[in-house]
Parts: C-alpha cells; sequence; structure tokens
C-alpha cells in the first residue's frame, strides 16, 4: 500500500501552482521506492507531492543475488501508480535512479526494461559514491552555511553513504555495504528477534564494516553532522516520542531507545504514533547501524534532514550546467592522473565532431548526448597507456567501466568503457549485443566514427584533413582522398583498407577521388 507523505490533485501535481515547470525524481531504494515533485522556487525547490512505496527490494535478493518475482511483480506495481502521478510531466523533467539492491541484483535487466515501458524514462542506476554526492547536493543547499565542514550520513535499504564537505562542495565521500533492510534480515528477524543479543551482533558487525573509512574520517573532521534518510527521521521522531530526548539523536539517547525496543520485544510493540508499520518492520536493523557509526566514528549529535537523494536529483536537472561540469571535472581527473596526451585527444575529438555532424541526420543521433558521449570517448581513448602501452585499450576501459566517475550513471559508464575498449583492434560484437537493440546500434554508429577518427590521427601530427571528404549512408562512411593524399600517405591507406575489411555494424570504406 502506497504511503502519501504529502499529495494535490493531479492536475496540480502537472502544472505546479505557477507558470513554473514541474520535475520529478524517483529514488528507487533498497526498502522503499520514493518519488516527489517539485518546481523551482528563488535559489530553491518547493515540494507540491511525493509518494513513498514500501516495497523492499533488499529483502526480496535470493542467495543467488536475483530479485523474486514476487519483488519484481510489487515493484513494476509501484512504478504503474507513479506513472498516472506523473501523466503531464515532461520526460526530460523526469529523473529515475537505482541504488544499492539493484547495483547488486543479477537480473535486474528485465526490471529496468519493464520500468522503462510503464514509465518512458530510464532507469540511471548509479555507484555508492555518486549516491552520497547527489545527497550532499540537496544537504548543502538546505544548510548552506559555507563556512561548516559537515558530515551527511544516509543509512538506506542496503547501504550507507558518507560525505564529508563544505560549502556546496563533497570532499570525502564513501558507501558503506550496510543497511536497514539488510541488517534486519540478517540479524534482528530470526527466531531469537531482537534481544541485546542480537542488537550486540548488528552493531559489531556495522562497526567492523566502518573500520577502513574510521580514520580518514576521523582525520578529516567537521563541525556538524546531519542524517538523511526514513531511519534517522524516524530515530529522530521516536526519541522525541518516547521523551527519551527532544528529537536530537544523540548516543545516549540511542542507548536508551534501544534498550526500550528489547524491553518491547520489537518497534511494532512500542505502539508508536511517529513510525509508521512499514517503517517498524525494518528500523530496528537501522538503528544498530546508527549506533555503530556514533561509536566508530565518535558522534556526539546529529540533526536529521528532511532532504535527501531526491531533492538532489531535482537540484541537479535544475543546474544541468553544473552537472556536466562535475562530469567534465571528473574526466579532467583522470586526464591529469593517467597522464594523456591532450593535444592527440584533442586532434580525435575535433575530428570525431566533424565526422558526427555529418552522420547526425542518416543515424538520428542526438545532438546532444551522443555527441558528448563520443567527446568523451574521444579525449579517453588513450586512458590506458598511463598503466602500459600492450593492450592499452583494455586498461582504460576497465578503469572507466569500474572507477567512481563522479557524475556519471553506471550505463554511462558502460557505454564510454565499450566505446574506448573497442576504439582499436577486433571488435567484440558479443559485448554490444547483450545491450537493447537501439542503445546497441547507437553505440556500434559512434564506434565507427571513433575507430575512424582514431585512426586519421594516428600520425600524432596536425597535417590537416580537409583534402579528405566523407560521405555517411545507411551503415557505411565513405572516405573519399585525392590520389595524391592517398600515395603521401600509405600507412592511412593500409590502414582504412585493413578497416573495411573488418567485421563491423559501421562499415567503413576508403576510395581516391581521382
Amino acid at each position: 500500500m502506497a504511503e502519501l507523505e504529502s499529495s494535490m490533485s493531479t492536475e496540480n501535481s502537472q502544472k505546479g501552482t505557477g507558470n513554473h515547470p514541474v520535475y520529478a525524481a524517483i529514488d528507487l531504494g533498497s526498502n522503499s521506492f520514493h518519488m516527489m515533485m517539485a518546481e523551482p522556487e528563488g535559489n530553491s525547490i518547493r515540494k507540491i507531492d511525493s509518494l513513498r512505496m514500501p516495497t523492499r527490494l533488499a529483502a526480496g535478493l535470493d542467495e543467488n543475488k536475483r530479485l523474486t518475482p514476487e519483488t519484481l511483480s510489487n515493484a513494476l506495481d509501484a512504478l504503474a501508480q507513479y506513472a498516472q502521478r506523473l501523466k503531464g510531466v515532461p520526460k526530460k523533467n523526469i529523473r529515475m535512479v537505482g541504488t544499492n539492491t539493484l547495483r547488486r541484483a543479477s537480473n535486474s535487466a528485465g526490471f529496468i526494461k519493464e520500468a522503462n515501458n510503464i514509465l518512458g524514462v530510464p532507469i540511471q542506476i548509479i555507484a555508492g559514491r555518486e549516491e552520497a554526492r547527489l545527497i550532499y547536493s540537496a544537504v548543502s543547499r538546505t544548510f548552506p552555511d559555507p563556512k561548516k565542514q559537515r558530515l551527511v550520513i544516509d543509512i538506506g535499504g542496503g547501504s550507507t553513504e558518507l560525505v564529508i564537505g563544505k560549502g556546496f562542495t563533497p570532499n570525502l565521500m564513501e558507501s558503506v555495504t550496510m543497511g536497514c533492510v539488510s541488517y534486519t534480515g540478517k540479524f534482528l528477524s530470526g527466531a531469537e528477534g531482537i534481544t541485546s543479543l542480537t542488537m550486540k551482533r548488528a552493531t559489531i558487525e556495522a562497526e567492523l564494516e566502518l573500520q577502513p573509512v574510521k580514520m580518514a574520517y576521523k582525520t578529516c573532521g567537521w563541525d556538524e553532522v546531519i542524517g538523511c534518510s526514513g531511519t534517522i527521521k524516524a530515530a529522530a521522531r521516536m526519541l522525541a516520542e518516547t521523551g527519551i530526548t527532544d528529537g536530537a539523536i544523540t548516543r545516549d539517547g540511542l542507548k536508551k531507545l534501544t534498550k526500550e525496543i528489547i524491553s518491547a520485544g520489537s518497534v511494532a510493540n512500542m505502539n508508536l504514533s511517529s513510525v509508521s508499520d512499514s517503517r517498524t518492520q525494518v528500523v530496528a536493523g537501522g538503528l544498530a547501524v546508527l549506533r555503530a557509526l556514533f561509536k566508530t566514528l565518535n558522534i556526539e549529535v546529529m540533526q536529521a534532514s528532511q532532504v535527501a537523494l531526491r531533492e538532489g536529483l531535482i537540484f541537479e536537472m535544475l543546474g544541468s550546467t553544473e552537472h556536466v561540469d562535475i562530469q567534465s571535472q571528473t574526466l579532467k581527473s583522470l586526464t591529469q592522473r593517467y597522464s594523456i596526451d591532450t593535444a592527440q585527444a584533442k586532434r580525435v575529438e575535433q575530428t570525431a565532431s566533424k565526422l558526427f555532424h555529418h552522420a547526425t541526420e542518416n543515424w538520428s543521433l542526438d545532438k546532444e548526448t551522443d555527441l558528448q558521449l563520443l567527446v568523451w570517448a574521444a579525449n579517453m581513448h588513450e586512458l590506458g597507456l598511463g598503466i602500459a602501452h600492450s593492450q592499452y585499450h583494455k586498461h582504460g576501459a576497465y578503469i572507466l567501466e569500474n572507477s567512481d566517475l563522479l557524475g556519471f550513471t553506471m550505463a554511462e559508464q558502460k557505454a564510454l568503457s565499450l566505446l574506448v575498449r573497442y576504439h582499436r583492434r577486433k571488435i567484440d560484437n558479443e559485448a554490444f549485443d547483450v545491450l537493447p537493440d537501439e542503445e546497441r546500434d547507437r553505440l556500434l554508429r559512434l564506434l565507427g566514427l571513433l575507430r575512424l577518427a582514431t585512426l586519421l590521427h594516428r600520425g600524432r601530427d596536425d597535417e590537416s584533413l580537409d583534402a579528405l571528404s566523407v560521405r555517411v549512408k545507411e551503415e557505411r562512411i565513405t572516405v573519399v582522398a585525392p590520389q595524391a593524399w592517398l600515395d603521401e600517405h600509405p600507412l592511412t591507406y593500409a590502414e582504412l583498407q585493413a578497416e573495411a575489411g573488418r567485421q563491423m555494424h559501421v562499415d567503413i570504406r576508403i576510395e581516391s577521388a581521382d
């Protein structure tokens, strides 16, 4: 059953309260799905509708890390309800992200496809540190004091994000695999139930998970601690309703609250009006994680925030230029770390962009998203040279797919990785065949443009290519060159001929203009 946090009529939800556009963010979390609709209001946003669906994705993972049919069915039912609420909201104003459980689930591809069919919006699976960055983005705009360094913590159903930053800039980010659903299921839902012993086991396990990041966070330090998510908001309400504190989350308060839960036998038995029925089923696991955080990091007091990932997504849609800057900075950092030859990258980027404009109309390419991906790939194609020359395309692809690239979704990282991996040498078509047909064709076409651009600049010089012309028709790129140019560039000519012989989705041909 949906838990409606606030609502308006469908008509008002679509239009907002004035002439401002409406934006919607959907967070497919491990415990609940959350949808929020908001409109810009000055430098902030105003929430106009929200809907929470307790789907328990994390509890629906079997021993093979597959989501059970029942869990998938419930999740799709939740999205169908969101689809009704989102009628009239432009698709470009909707962003839907998946977090820990969808990162882990081995059968998430089918669910992602069905979700796209229901909402017409793709699910963007984001890495843990990207989730942390988005959460911090929301909190930094609601606690805007630029002088304070803050520790922001979000306890989800399957993971916990920790960020230290100042102003709008996050400086230290981690995602730790522990959450309210996973810890409740593992430690507190068996025959023993919630006891001093089971809570202790859960808390110690969480403390162990935090050990690898403990010193980095304590060394960095902070002036205030802000908590996000349902677990932390529930903890604040429970502390206030029981009279343990005025709502402030403290180490001593959590200890007393835990004792009361153990005495009652369960959170549900406490009959607290401030906690929903669905939250009572998993909050004990979240409290164990929260107590471990307080103990490990020596936190004395935490204040609960009313914003989290959803607000971060909407702020990011409103500040799309800022988002692109984050992506650019991420790639700039890789360029510096792996000493990429920026002059060569620029040559390939410029030629790839020119080729793209020849192909745009014939191939129905998007002048923003597709060109941006091609530019990224051109700038990153020699990333792996920072490790070794041999098989450098494989090294670069591995870095791009497996690093935490802030600002990028995991799908964007995968697409970029594929382009870098196969910009040279043999193409493994099976690597693309697992993609949806439309995405497969799009990437293979971009790959054809990238391969041709890198081939034309193998000499690593600034010689003009103005003598060449290009034709794009169906799935073929034809390079037309004067015979004199071909005679002067025998190596390039030979490589273009060799490229024509490879089994590629896009056929690259070389012809003499004479």
